[in-house]
């Protein structure tokens, strides 16, 4: 846990200096939780939250980079480095998601990001929170992240997240550039909702993605997640496929497929599935 622990070495190898410190405002909350297969909700506030002024870039840059979109034969989308669902061709207001922090096993020393965000598909800004485990040490290290780019790149909040935990994450666009980040952790009681300014942002997509971190300019090699359940899940309010979402599997350099992603029902339920090891199965 972030809380506890330092990110490892080799990630903090890559900090930058970033564009400077922030503070993530506690909203009021109501009790309850989500179900396993529900929209999300509210938890218990987090006051005072403060966000270092580091930039792990890592996510930040296997979304800018613009890794391919390939079509093949059968209609799904294929990346190399996000799986999940996409929607772009409109502009969007609003992207929410429930998930389950998978147990990580490090199988390599990558980085796996799981979020929910606008933009960052075929366009130059991004708005986006979630989670991500750092296997650099070769031991899964959870934290809880950020990102408005180019205003903000990736930034990590100060709170306690573990395999297991129940995630509730949506972003929300306002009026003149602004957008509302939220992000809350049942099992650990807190929630963080932060108000963030971004005029230029484009709205042009909106996804719920697991995805395999960029360590400068090259993908880092996707740990073992085992399987990912992203429930509740709403593009404007509405269901994914009132929205157009489309859904993405993931493929190494080779075409492999190493992570695959379910068809979603009517509820916004989908899995993404860790299948690299039927590679060396």
């Amino acid at each position: 846990m972030l809380k506890h622990r330092a990110l490892s070495a080799a990630l903090l190898a890559a900090l930058a200096c970033a564009a400077g410190p922030a503070t993530a405002h506690a909203a009021s909350a109501t009790d309850g939780t989500p179900g396993a297969r529900g929209a999300a909700g509210t938890a218990p506030a987090v006051h005072g939250v403060s966000i270092p002024a580091t930039d792990l870039r890592l996510l930040s840059q296997a979304t800018h980079s613009r890794h391919s979109f390939r079509r093949p034969s059968q209609g799904m989308l294929e990346s190399t480095n996000w799986a999940g669902y996409a929607a772009t061709g409109h502009t969007y207001t609003s992207v929410a998601s429930n998930w389950t922090e998978p147990s990580v096993t490090c199988t390599s020393k990558g980085i796996v990001g799981f979020w929910v965000g606008l933009d960052g598909l075929n366009s130059s800004t991004v708005e986006q929170t979630g989670t991500g485990v750092d296997c650099s040490n070769g031991t899964p290290q959870q934290f809880a992240w950020w990102e408005t780019y180019p205003a903000n790149s990736v930034q990590v909040y100060n709170v306690p997240v573990s395999a297991g935990d129940q995630m509730s994450s949506s972003v929300v666009a306002q009026a003149h550039g602004g957008y509302v980040l939220a992000l809350t952790d049942w099992t650990a009681g807190w929630r963080v909702e932060n108000p963030v300014s971004l005029p230029a942002g484009k709205d042009a997509s909106a996804e719920i993605i697991a995805e395999a971190v960029s360590a400068g300019n090259q993908i880092t090699t996707l740990p073992d997640f085992g399987q990912v359940e992203f429930t509740g899940s709403t593009i404007d309010t509405a269901s994914l496929q009132a929205a157009g979402a489309q859904p993405i599997d993931m493929t190494d350099a080779h075409n492999n497929l190493i992570a695959a992603t379910t068809e979603a029902d009517p509820d916004g339920d989908f899995d993404v599935d860790y299948t690299a090891d039927v590679l060396t199965s």
